[in-house]
């Protein structure tokens, strides 16, 4: 009896991988899951507002962002989804579509915050350049990801799996990482300085932590800025 034979299920693709390997390729299963599931419910009940915003406002450049944001958001997660848990005819050109739409969505996000960190700073020139600076630094460091990602099957299953990273990945999560935090706090910063009567730090903390004392329009800059980066 050979190998094969042997194994009670030899279509399962954990069956060809190693236990620690297999765990977590199980785990990843379970958040990319998880993700698709939480990103949907997220487009379900923002549905009405994104359909008022196509379709009573007048669309400008910042609605146009936004709209590709949701739409390379959506494509990196469900591609990820099916990477992880369906069979698939060319896994490196899945993982190629993969890794652009992530590099794609990481820069219509980053835009749609510098747009709105620029506006907090009107009419600043310095920030203007800094921000852009950081912006352009976004996609040059997530360009990496396509260049050296690779996948393959699992064994004779049809099931991928990445087999190849390459070792400057990181920077699209650095630089990414590090003009999310110069935008919320740079943001974070305005809304306090420019708000506030007293004089105070634990003032200063308590509005951080709750918004009280703020403008309509402050608190949902701040507290929208608290999630995202959150």
């Amino acid at each position: 009896m050979n190998d094969m034979d042997e194994l009670p299920n030899p279509s399962t693709p954990l069956a060809f991988l190693p236990p620690a390997g297999a765990d977590q390729f199980e785990q990843a299963r379970y958040l990319y899951a998880a993700t698709l599931g939480a990103y949907v419910w997220d487009i379900g009940l923002n549905l009405r507002n994104d359909y008022v915003l196509l379709f009573k406002h007048r669309i400008r450049f910042p609605t146009i962002v936004y709209f590709l944001s949701r739409a390379f958001t959506s494509a990196y997660i469900l591609a990820a989804f099916i990477f992880q848990v369906a069979p698939v005819e060319n896994c490196d050109t899945l993982l190629l579509g993969l890794s652009i739409s992530s590099v794609l969505t990481q820069t219509a996000t980053a835009t749609l915050f510098f747009l709105r960190v620029t506006a907090v700073w009107h009419p600043s020139k310095i920030a203007y350049a800094v921000f852009f600076i950081l912006l352009l630094a976004v996609p040059a460091g997530g360009i990496t990801v396509p260049l050296g990602t690779r996948g393959a099957h699992i064994g004779p299953t049809m099931q991928c799996i990445t087999t190849a990273v390459p070792d400057t990945i990181e920077l699209a999560a650095i630089m990414s990482l590090i003009n999310d935090t110069a935008v919320f706090l740079a943001i974070n910063y305005r809304i306090l300085a420019h708000t506030m009567v007293a004089d105070s730090s634990m003032a200063r903390l308590r509005v951080f932590l709750g918004g009280k004392g703020l403008s309509a329009l402050s608190r949902a800059l701040l507290q929208s800025g608290q999630h995202f980066y959150l």
